[in-house]
Order: C-alpha cells, then structure tokens, then sequence
C-alpha cells in the first residue's frame, strides 16, 4: 500500500511544476497565498488513488462573487496547457490531468479553525491537524484501511459512491489507532452510534464528528448501503483473516429473473460527474417514490 520511491519522485516534480505555474498566476488577485492539502499533503495517498489537491487562500474580506470567479480563473490559467475543466463541491474548483495525476486547485478562505465562510475552508485544518496526530505507523493503517474500504466499494465521499472518505479514514484510525482496532469497532457498530465528541445531535446511521468542528458530521455523506458494506466485511475479515479482502473482487453475480427488470437510461448533457450524479439521483429517487405510491 506504500507508495514506491519513483512514484513519490513523480509526484514531487508534478507538485512543483504546478506550483510554479500557481505563482505565477495569482499575482494580481487578493491571495494570502496556497498550500497542498489532502491525502498527499498528510501522507496518507495510496499508490492509486493519488490526487493532488492544492487549496488557493483568499483573503477572507474577499466578495462571494470575487471568490468563485477568481477561483476558477486561477485554476484555468494555471492549468491550462493540460485540458482543465470545472468541477463542483459548494464552490466550484479546477481539475486537470497533469503527467496522469488528477490535479484539483480549490479555492478558500484564509480563516481562523471555527470561522468558516466556505465548505473548502477546513481542509488546510484538517492537513495541519492529521500532520499532527498521525505518527508514521499511523499513516500505514490509514492506507490499509483505505485499501480495505476501496475494495469492497466503499471508499470515496463522491455523490456517485457516498462511501467513506479519505478523511474519514484518517479520523478513524485517529480515534481508534489501528485498522485493526477501527474494524473491530466497526463490526461491534450500533445504529447512530457516535464516534467523537459533540454536544450536537444527528440523525445518521453513523456520526462520525470532524475532530476540528464539534458541529460536523462526516457519518452524513455515507450511505446505509456503503456502511453495510464496512460492517459485513468487518466481520468477515476478523473471522477469517485475508488477503483476499484487499484485493480487487471479481464480480460473480448472476442475475435471475431479468424478465422482471427494467432499465430506465437517461440522456444528458456533457458536464460535470457531480452535477450529473446528482440529477441522477434525485430522479431515480423521485421514480421509487412514484413507484411504491403505485403499489
């Protein structure tokens, strides 16, 4: 699960050659400046899933309109010898391909732990945060952990996958210590159980609480099925320990009864995953609606 020397020395040249081209764009834009943030920054990375993400400080009296426009402007002149196009959390962000790396530039606020004015503000906290709490052998059982969760398809806090994020991995082995320890925890899980500490109270299947905000919830963007997914093969794997279970799973399902099926395909316009994910769901979820009123 540890990234190779040559792979890591990649890396580091595409990290510099993209800062190096940030510098040069953000000159004329009210910027603190920008720092790596993510599972590469915290050291946390599997050998692939190895995104890069470099987070753009505003100045936090900068406008909401300012914020988004100059965001995305950075992001496109920086990017822009390698096809950059727009994706969206709460604000919008640029991606591109960089030598095959996904390289994501995010802008945020430069503000104080508790004072956010956007989504993307934490993220900084939360790398100065695991940089802090996760010794070496730490980071290890984050990508075991991560290894895990990415092979029985529970890994990834994208409205596609609402699986557990890599975050999210690193607050569990924070709490717990281990991947052996988190998945024992797991396996043992009660519903809306709380992991962390908080005087707010939610309605998750699980609460797991952003060790640098009391008033979040990282449990809310998993779904029952993937947390379904974490539990059983919790148990399974402290049964009967294996290998098997960091491996890519070779799909045996057989389908019956397919004359019962029916396939519903959507058509839609060339843009982001996100967006189309979303209306995705909120379609198929307003077509179970009808269909259970329907009997």
């Amino acid at each position: 699960v540890t990234p190779s020397q040559k792979l890591q020395q990649k890396k580091q040249r595409i990290v510099k050659k993209v800062c190096g081209l940030i510098s040069q764009n953000i000159k004329k834009y009210p910027i603190v400046g920008f720092e790596l943030g993510g599972s590469y920054a915290k050291g946390t990375w599997l050998p692939e899933k190895a995104d890069i993400d470099i987070f753009v400080k505003f100045n936090k009296k900068t406008s909401e309109k300012d914020f988004r426009n100059f965001g995305t402007k950075i992001g496109f002149q920086s990017l822009k010898k390698f096809k950059p196009y727009t994706r969206y959390a709460e604000h919008p962000f640029v991606e591109a391909v960089v030598d095959g790396t996904k390289v994501n530039i995010v802008p945020c606020y430069n503000v104080k732990k508790g004072e956010w004015k956007s989504a993307a503000d934490r993220s900084i906290h939360h790398t100065k945060f695991m940089s802090q709490k996760l010794s070496d052998s730490m980071k290890e059982e984050v990508r075991i952990l991560k290894k895990f969760l990415l092979y029985i398809r529970a890994y990834g806090a994208e409205i596609a996958k609402e699986g557990f994020s890599g975050y999210t991995s690193e607050v569990l082995i924070s709490h717990f210590g281990s991947f052996e320890k988190t998945i024992k925890k797991i396996s043992e899980m009660k519903k809306g159980q709380v992991i962390g500490r908080s005087q707010k109270k939610f309605d998750s299947p699980i609460v797991i609480i952003d060790p640098i905000d009391s008033h979040r919830n990282l449990g809310a963007a998993i779904s029952i099925d993937s947390l379904g997914k974490f539990v059983l093969a919790s148990r399974s794997f402290l049964k009967k320990p294996s290998k098997k279970f960091f491996n890519k799973p070779i799909s045996k399902r057989v389908m019956k009864n397919t004359d019962k099926i029916i396939v519903v395909q959507f058509r839609f316009k060339n843009r982001s995953d996100d967006i189309i994910w979303g209306q995705i769901k909120r379609a198929s979820n307003a077509l179970k609606t009808q269909l259970e009123l329907g009997g």
